[in-house]
């Protein structure tokens, strides 16, 4: 039978776990950030439209 701090555990794992995820979609957005940027900083930046970039990426 579940007692109340049983309940309070399972409810601070899931917190931790979700913790951890959103560190995780941070930590992968800052680096897609970082890349981007480095890019611009390099000139390798497309400046078509994104319409004829995505029909590029469709042929």
């Amino acid at each position: 039978m579940p007692t109340m701090n049983s309940g309070s555990s399972e409810a601070l794992r899931r917190l931790h776990r979700e913790t951890v995820v959103e560190r995780e979609k941070l930590r992968k957005l800052r680096r897609a950030i970082l890349v981007g940027v480095d890019d611009c900083r390099n000139g390798r930046l497309d400046d078509r439209p994104i319409a004829d970039i995505l029909n590029d990426i469709d042929d």
